[in-house]
Parts: structure tokens; sequence; C-alpha cells
């Protein structure tokens, strides 16, 4: 048992980009693997060159490493059991079929269809939310929207929600051109469901998170805005996700009531299964390195 606490304690997460300039902690979709390094003691590390080593984490950010990927590649060879996570990639530039390495695991944040080999890495909440968390307050709002309305899945949502009574709408006119961090979390905190429409490329997006955190019930979307149901979220959870969704957002109105009926007991489902996802999944990765 000693010897296992001593492997976590020294433990590195290798910050890397083969452009030599950008690095997966700089973006806010690195929130969910600094909170997994700060709970389990791993060291993180910005890096030029990997070093040499038995055993490491490996982040890049996935666009930037468009076209270098076999820089990467070299650079991996470094490593004897190298734990990859390609971070960022929502377009799904980076190739990651060009990574050969006879040892290595890799994880994607933002898997695609084609990814579906590899371990799939959640996009959680924006890396500065525990500094933002609101105290908790009570529930005054049955739905709750700010954010871009850019795509026809979000055009619909707007939509419906002018057929729902208690509803907060706050349609922005871009990505973080919106209210205040802090404003932001204290409506969400003050509500009890919160609609999550896909984001431009998957159906990922920081709010499905931030509703969990904070004590609401994420809406996921399962259409994209192609107009693809993609099965995002089964592939992502591994069909163990414990939220409802949605296909039709002019149903929401009808959706909203049941879901107000099952509330607050579906929250706390859905919390209680996300608590539990991350928990296995922080331990997944530590079995993984320490095989």
């Amino acid at each position: 048992m000693g010897n296992y606490f001593k492997r976590i304690k020294y433990m590195n997460l290798y910050l890397y980009s083969a452009d030599g300039k950008d690095s997966a902690a700089d973006k806010w979709d690195y929130g969910l693997l600094k909170e997994f390094c700060e709970r389990k003691q791993i060291n993180q590390i910005k890096i030029d060159q990997l070093p040499f080593e038995d055993k490491a984490f490996i982040a890049i950010p996935g666009p930037s490493n468009k076209g270098l990927e076999h820089i990467v590649q070299e650079q991996l060879k470094r490593i004897k059991y190298p734990i990859l996570f390609i971070m960022g990639d929502e377009a799904a530039e980076f190739d990651v079929s060009k990574i050969n390495h006879d040892n290595i695991k890799i994880w994607i944040q933002y898997p695609h269809q084609q990814h579906e080999q590899y371990n799939k890495w959640p996009q959680g909440v924006p890396q500065h939310f525990k500094n933002k968390i609101p105290t908790y307050q009570s529930k005054q709002f049955d739905l709750y929207f700010s954010g871009q309305i850019n795509h026809n899945r979000r055009r619909e949502l707007a939509n419906a929600i002018t057929n729902i009574d208690n509803a907060q709408f706050n349609p922005t006119p871009g990505f973080t051109q919106g209210v205040e961090p802090e404003i932001y979390y204290d409506m969400i905190m003050k509500s009890k469901i919160i609609p999550c429409p896909s984001g431009i490329k998957v159906l990922d997006s920081f709010r499905f998170y931030e509703a969990l955190e904070l004590l609401a019930l994420p809406l996921a979307d399962t259409i994209d805005p192609l107009g693809d149901k993609t099965m995002y979220f089964e592939r992502l959870f591994n069909n163990t996700m414990e939220c409802p969704k949605i296909q039709n957002w002019m149903d929401l109105p009808d959706l909203m009531v049941k879901l107000n009926e099952g509330y607050p007991n579906n929250m706390h489902s859905a919390v209680s299964w996300w608590i539990k996802y991350k928990r296995d999944l922080f331990n997944t990765l530590m079995e993984q390195i320490n095989e």
C-alpha cells in the first residue's frame, strides 16, 4: 500500500505540444484533467520535449498538433508506458491513427465516431469553475438558459422557451459575451432544469457539467447541428448516463411538466451518477498508470 501511494505522489503529467507554443493547460476545457491531477497529486509540468521515463501522463492540444503527428509520435517513444490525452479537438483535426506505440493508452476529449477504439474523456467544467462557485441558494426558476443562438438546435430551443413559464432566457452575441461567470453560475444554482443544446461540432458542452456541479438537472441534446443523431453521450459514458435527453426541442414544454414532477429526485440521481462517474474515471487512470 505504501508503494502505491508513493507512485501516485511522484507521477507527472507533461503538457506538451509539438509546435513548441501551445498548451492544453491554457484552455478552458482543461478543467476536468486539472481536477484529476489535483485530486491524485499529479505534477503538471509544461515541457518542450518529453523526458525519458518509465511511465507518465501526457496532454497535447489536438488542433495545434494537426500535421505534427510524426513529431508527437517520436516524442512518445521516450516514455515506456505513456498515457496520452488529446485535448480540445472538437473538429477531430489531430490524426490519432498516426500514433503507434506498443504500450500506449489514449484518451480523446470530444470523441467522434472514428474514435470508438480509444478511451473517451468528457469536456467537464471550465478550469476557472471552482474559483467562481456561488453559495447555495434555493431554487427560484424552473429553467435557465444563457448562451449563443448560433445554429438550428439552439434556435429550436429559443423558440420552445417562449412557451415555458418561470423560465429565464438570455441569448448572447457570442462565446464568453454573456453575463459574468459569477452571475451565470448563480443563475444555474437558482434553477431546476438547464437545457444543454449541442455545441457546434459535438453534443458536449460546459453547460452540461456546470449544471451537475451546481445541483441542477441538465437536459442533454441528442441531435447535432447537422441533424444527425450521433449517440454521443451513449458512446462517451458507455450507456451509463442518468440525465434526461431530448430529440425535439419543441417537446420541451411537455417534457418540463414531467421533469418538474420528478424534481428533485431526478436531479439527485443525475448528480450522484456524475460524482460516481468521476470517481471511477480517476481511479481507472490510476490503475492504468500503475499496471
